[in-house]
């Protein structure tokens, strides 16, 4: 990952695993893989797991959880790959066709293992504590350009507070000594 990615969507492991599930989801329109809608909802699933592990390891800011999830969206993509191969065994799709697609899932598993690999190397533990310094070293600074006056919230009252509110609206202010003194002239 370099300065420039400043979003999951910028990764080429993400982009061509997306481009393996939009392939995915056109295969799906196929009337004999759209009846059988175990199998069709399957690889589905797979096919969109990758994209999802990656966003999702992206935003922990940890290159060592990074790659597990990268290792979970491999696996995504290789069950994705025995799905194609259930379909040309059901004969829902041809082997050409299946080999189509399952050129986009090799790039995408190559992509990943790349990122993968990066974030299990030693430049990307580098890279992640200049970050982590970086963010540090900018707090003050994004702290007062957020400075904005704030209204005071006000705190809510509980159920309790307001119905005792309720049935004694202000509580006898007066001190003891007049409390007294009123009592013994009566």
């Amino acid at each position: 990952m370099t300065r420039g990615v400043k979003r999951f969507t910028d990764l080429r492991a993400w982009q061509a695993c997306d481009v393996f599930k939009k392939a995915v989801y056109r295969l799906c329109e196929n009337v004999e893989i759209a009846k059988d809608i175990g199998r069709r909802k399957q690889i589905e699933e797979s096919s969109s797991g990758p994209t999802a592990h990656i966003a999702e390891g992206f935003g922990r800011f940890n290159p060592a959880d990074f790659a597990r999830f990268c290792v979970m969206a491999r696996s995504s993509l290789m069950e994705s790959q025995n799905h194609l191969l259930d379909f040309v065994d059901k004969r829902y799709i041809t082997h050409d066709v299946r080999l189509e697609v399952n050129q986009l899932a090799e790039t995408a598993l190559e992509e990943v293992t790349g990122l993968m690999e990066y974030l299990q190397s030693p430049e990307a533990l580098r890279n992640a504590r200049r970050a982590r310094e970086r963010r540090i070293a900018s707090r003050p600074q994004r702290r007062s350009e957020n400075k904005e006056p704030r209204p005071k919230a006000k705190t809510p009252r509980t159920q309790n507070q307001t119905e005792n509110r309720t049935k004694n609206p202000e509580p006898n202010r007066e001190s003891e000594h007049e409390q007294r003194t009123e009592k013994a002239e009566e």
